[in-house]
């Protein structure tokens, strides 16, 4: 009878066909004519070089220049002394690969329904199902009540549409050379992968994480593994499957660190292509799990008696000076006068991990709280953007985008809308108001927005929704909701507005869990 049972449960899939994977397939045709289209002439004569120095994982107050004082980052402070450091720079999300997208195509992710993070693997029958919701110990992650998701071969096609256009496209056009050197996470079917997305070289891993060594126990690498189930995924995995390291889309064993081996390819690319214009997207994947230090770096913590904590800066440190050795070369190039550089995090510090609080703002990864959304954001070009400069106005991820083909001296494609502006007339003084009045996310049933000084995060599913006056109470502690209704209702309507005016598409595949956060007492649970 048990056996029977388990029979039927496992031919009963729970897969439906409403998680069919579709794209929009209409703006194909855009995309291709904007990237065939002849040049129209360029007032800039020898174009800047575009850098994005992009960490993982790396919440604002891990970094010295806005106040950290627990641990020290003097090269990411530098960049941010040459040129400008955002004070109030956000993501479009709180999750790596969502964020990333807005990054990568100038264009809030919602709007071609990469609302949610990819997920590796779903439930294929009620027994996968049965045991993930009620016998495996998931933690602080609850699955999902409803199961409907999409067949392994629908999942596979998860990421940004091939319809989407991305920075590297657009570079290219203009006749860069394109270098990926880190974590994609934006696809890993045929069309989705970096040398079909405007790259020509890509070395690095095309999921979630990888492991820093090329096997668990490594020599002069100190590891803290973490006993969720997660952690333990992430540990099994390796480097295998999209864990693996690619090189030009062939796997590779690396026998560096991971970070310094994608430092020592940063530097390659830019010693190789220093004669020519050049993007390169240095995709960093410290400080995210598993958590993985060099030694040398873990005995400068031996004052932090917390192992996880010790190992956690020890990533950031090397991870600081890995971007000071990248910038280093830009200089020792004699190019830096012609980049322009951005460095910023996809997301705040994972304070599930235990190893950070976001503190003092509230949250973090996985929460549109401003632990998990305001990041650490710079910007440098020498002679052209003012050094020294903090800018107090919020700006976006997506401006990157915007910023960099401004810079160019090209044009977007006018075929579809983008959700960035061009930074430099606002941190040169000679644009009038600010970057962005208003910002808007929507992840599942998690909503926010940010205009002006107030902050409005609420849930459409479990009913709680906060209020918030930036200006006074960055680290969202005072709940002006039921103070001011009118405000609330005005700034959800907003919200709605947005969805309804931008057209954002239904996500595109489903999430399996919710994240338990208790925050200042308080139970929340957040799209994982």
């Amino acid at each position: 009878m048990v056996a029977g049972l388990g029979v039927l449960l496992v031919s009963c899939s729970i897969t439906r066909v409403k998680w069919r994977i579709k794209r929009d397939k209409s703006m194909d045709s855009g995309k291709s004519a904007y990237l065939e289209a002849p040049l129209s002439p360029v007032a800039v004569e020898r174009p800047p070089n575009i850098v994005i120095l992009l960490a993982d994982d790396l919440g604002k107050y891990e970094v010295s220049t806005y106040g950290a004082d627990h641990i020290e980052t003097p090269n990411i402070d530098r960049i941010g002394a040459e040129g400008v450091v955002f004070e109030e720079g956000y993501v479009t999300a709180p999750t790596c690969a969502p964020s990333r997208a807005g990054i990568m195509t100038g264009r809030v992710q919602n709007r071609y329904g990469f609302e949610t993070q990819i997920m590796e693997h779903y439930p294929t029958n009620w027994v996968e199902y049965i045991s993930g919701r009620w016998i495996v110990d998931t933690g602080e992650f609850v699955v999902k009540a409803k199961p409907s998701f999409p067949a392994e071969w629908q999942a596979h096609k998860q990421g940004v549409p091939p319809s989407e256009i991305t920075l590297a496209h657009v570079l290219k056009k203009y006749g860069y050379a394109t270098g990926l050197v880190g974590k994609w996470h934006l696809g890993v079917s045929r069309k989705q992968v970096p040398l079909e997305r405007g790259f020509d070289y890509q070395f690095g891993f095309d999921g979630a994480f990888s492991l820093y060594t090329p096997e668990r126990n490594w020599p002069h690498v100190v590891n803290h593994e973490h006993t969720s189930f997660s952690a333990q995924h992430q540990w099994n995995m390796g480097r295998r499957d999209e864990a693996a390291i690619l090189e030009n889309g062939k796997v590779v064993r690396e026998e560096q660190y991971l970070t310094y081996a994608f430092r020592d390819r940063m530097k390659k690319f830019i010693e190789d292509h220093k004669e020519e214009p050049f993007f390169l997207y240095a995709a960093f994947s410290a400080p995210h799990v598993p958590f993985q230090a060099p030694i040398e770096y873990y005995c400068r913590y031996a004052h932090v008696e917390d192992d996880n904590k010790r190992v956690y800066y020890s990533m950031i440190s090397a991870l600081d000076d890995a971007i000071g050795e990248v910038h280093q070369s830009i200089k020792d190039a004699g190019i830096e006068e012609n980049t322009l550089i951005f460095l910023l995090s996809d997301n705040g510090g994972a304070s599930y991990t235990h190893a950070t609080d976001n503190g003092p703002l509230k949250g973090g990864k996985l929460t549109q709280f401003e632990g998990g959304i305001n990041v650490p954001f710079m910007m440098k070009w020498k002679g052209k953007v003012p050094a020294g400069m903090r800018y107090q106005h919020p700006v976006s991820s997506t401006d990157i985008f915007a910023t960099s083909v401004a810079a160019v001296g090209g044009s977007l494609p006018g075929d579809r809308e983008y959700d960035g502006v061009d930074l430099l007339p606002y941190v040169n003084g000679q644009a009038e108001g600010v970057p962005h009045e208003t910002l808007y996310w929507r992840a599942d049933h998690i909503w926010a927005i940010r205009d002006g000084k107030y902050k409005l995060i609420l849930s459409t599913r479990d009913g709680w929704a906060e209020l918030y006056d930036l200006e006074v109470d960055k680290p969202e502690q005072i709940n002006l909701k039921e103070e001011m209704p009118e405000l609330y209702r005005k700034l959800r309507e907003e919200h709605e507005r947005w969805q309804k005016d931008k057209l954002l598409k239904k996500p595109m595949w489903p999430r399996i869990m919710d994240k338990r956060f208790v925050l200042d007492g308080k139970e929340y649970l957040f799209p994982a």
